[in-house]
């Protein structure tokens, strides 16, 4: 075998159909390298892996898929190239659906409607869409979770099709059976020996005598993971063979070790070597606290120090307050920064996608501009002060998958106002916005686009920013024809000074070209003024250019190529990346 490909196939690709098949080519570096024997060609074979293809078609809606005679071509060296047509016909689209429930009730009797129109947006079978046997899995399970929420933890449901062969259509019918409606018993909780009973129970998302939930139930693990000392935290239901209407719930808690460490080294174009370790210890303080000592090194940033002590649920199940004192020095393309100083966060987590935080920061500040790169003439006003603020922060995150999404959004705020709430001698606010938005096109091609906007002022008239509270354009994860920093405003030696209002703007396309590996293609536009909240549409720069991206189980790790379009430059930048560009 030299190779296998698809013809007519218009709806899944060759390397879709092929990890259905047995049968694989061989190449030279298979045979040579890595010394695996020639792959022959073998008609029974081909038959049983067509019978597989047929099946995969069959599941995906198209009942009526068939075969081509193969194409078989034979080059001089006695390798097969194989060529198989396929004629995928016209897919059974889901004409209708209907609900039976105990054997009686429509499922508008049983549900109310912001239930039914929870479940109409969840289920992936709907009517006009093509029949699929996963789709149909799916909403078995989506099904029945709407009924245990209502507090019915027997439910049954079953489905049966109605297929009309010439119309290329079927009726769907969902049968369900409730059982009886169940509370929640006792709670009992094992496996747990460092962290105290009451500190787990605490986090109960139910009260004995409350009607039995699936949902309260999930919320109680959420609640009780979040805490931070668990390798494992299981709340089950105690059902036993017959149906009662009261059941036992049991906890089961598998802590994880009090101490652990994470360490860490890579290599990045911007930060060159980093290396960093992460030590926790738990229990600290308290029967739930945790105390973190982080130490990082990379060129970006010689030295990151911190401690950071956690307290979940501090005040609500699902909420944490932080004490976080940091020693840090970094390194940039326009200034070099020594910062010491502490901060006190309150993080609250509203739902899976929703988080947010407020925090107190103090700092202090020792900057240094003056000769950091050669020949420059860059100095700020000030070079030593303290901070006090305020900072304020939300996301919402509803992208999946999370590491390489192909549908949903993101949406993050954050503001900051510094000695305004407290006596101080430079008064600013900030704020930095920015939006995230994937959508699928097809199989294997993702739309992605970003929006971000930002603005700096100072409250008391005067000019003087500090350095690293500004905004800093160009480099992997901004406009990608620049490198980091190097677009916006700059002194007379090119040295990168910051600005006070910062624009960009991002088009990506993403394209599988088999498993592991992507091609992007994007579009990048923005810039950094000088003075603040103020944004000239005409003074935009832009750039364009591609990446390969390899999946991985951290998400896909590439490289980008990208240049200045429309500008007096057009060298080419290279960037190297873990994780997507947005």
């Amino acid at each position: 075998m030299r190779k296998i490909k698809f013809t007519g196939n218009k709806h899944f690709p060759d390397y879709k159909l092929r990890d259905e098949i047995t049968i694989e080519w061989s190449t030279w570096f298979k045979e040579k390298i890595f010394g695996k024997e020639p792959v022959y060609y073998n008609e029974e074979l081909y038959s049983a892996d067509l019978q597989r293809i047929r099946i995969f078609y069959q599941k995906q809606g198209y009942l009526n898929v068939t075969f081509g005679h193969p194409k078989v071509v034979m080059n001089k060296r006695n390798k097969v190239k194989l060529t198989v047509p396929v004629v995928e016909g016209e897919p059974v689209l889901i004409s209708d659906i209907s609900y039976i429930v105990d054997s009686t009730y429509t499922i508008e009797q049983v549900l109310s409607d912001q239930e039914r129109k929870k479940l109409e947006f969840k289920t992936e079978a709907t009517a006009t869409k093509i029949f699929r046997d996963q789709a149909i899995t799916n909403d078995k399970i989506t099904i029945a979770e709407a009924f245990y929420d209502e507090g019915y933890p027997y439910t049954l449901v079953k489905h049966k099709l109605e297929v009309d062969t010439t119309l290329h259509s079927t009726q769907l019918n969902w049968y369900v059976n409730r059982g009886p409606k169940s509370y929640f018993g006792p709670t009992n909780v094992v496996g747990n020996s460092r962290i105290k009973t009451k500190s787990i129970l605490r986090q109960l998302d139910y009260n004995e005598g409350d009607v039995w939930s699936k949902k309260a139930i999930d919320q109680t693990q959420k609640q009780i993971f979040n805490q931070g000392n668990y390798r494992v935290a299981s709340v089950k239901t105690q059902i036993g063979a017959e149906l009662v209407d009261t059941l036992p719930m049991q906890i089961i808690i598998n802590e994880a070790p009090r101490w652990s460490i994470r360490f860490g080294a890579g290599y990045g174009r911007e930060d060159k070597i980093r290396a960093f370790t992460d030590v926790q210890y738990l229990s600290f303080l308290t029967n739930t606290g945790r105390l973190n000592f982080y130490a990082k090194h990379s060129g970006l940033e010689p030295y990151n120090l911190y401690l950071k002590f956690s307290q979940p649920s501090f005040l609500f199940p699902i909420n944490t307050l932080t004490l976080y004192p940091f020693m840090q020095r970094q390194n940039e393309p326009g200034y070099k920064i020594d910062r010491i100083g502490y901060s006190i966060t309150f993080l609250q987590n509203f739902s899976k996608e929703l988080n947010t935080s407020i925090a107190f920061i103090y700092e202090d500040v020792d900057v240094d501009t003056t000769g950091y790169m050669e020949g420059s003439s860059a100095k700020d006003t000030e070079t030593f002060y303290q901070k006090t603020g305020i900072a304020l922060g939300g996301i919402y995150n509803n992208t999946d998958p999370i590491l390489d999404p192909v549908q949903g959004f993101v949406v993050s705020f954050n503001t900051k106002t510094n000695d305004i709430l407290f006596s101080g001698d430079m008064p600013f606010f900030r704020v930095l916005t920015e939006f995230k938005t994937y959508v699928g096109l097809q199989k294997g091609v993702v739309l992605a686009l970003k929006a971000k906007m930002g603005g700096i002022k100072r409250t008391d008239g005067e000019i003087f920013i500090p350095v690293e509270e500004r905004f800093f354009a160009g480099g992997s994860h901004s406009v990608r024809g620049w490198s980091r920093s190097d677009l916006g405003p700059q002194d007379e030696d090119g040295t990168p000074i910051g600005g006070n209002s910062l624009l960009e703007s991002s088009a990506e396309l993403r394209f599988d070209l088999g498993r592991e590996l992507k091609l992007t293609v994007f579009a990048d536009a923005g810039n950094v003024w000088k003075d603040s909240f103020m944004y000239k549409l005409n003074d935009l720069h832009y750039s364009t250019g591609f990446g390969l991206k390899y999946k991985t189980v951290i998400g896909p790790a590439g490289i980008d190529f990208a240049r200045p379009v429309f500008d007096n430059t057009n060298k080419w930048q290279i960037h190297f990346n873990i994780g997507h560009s947005f």
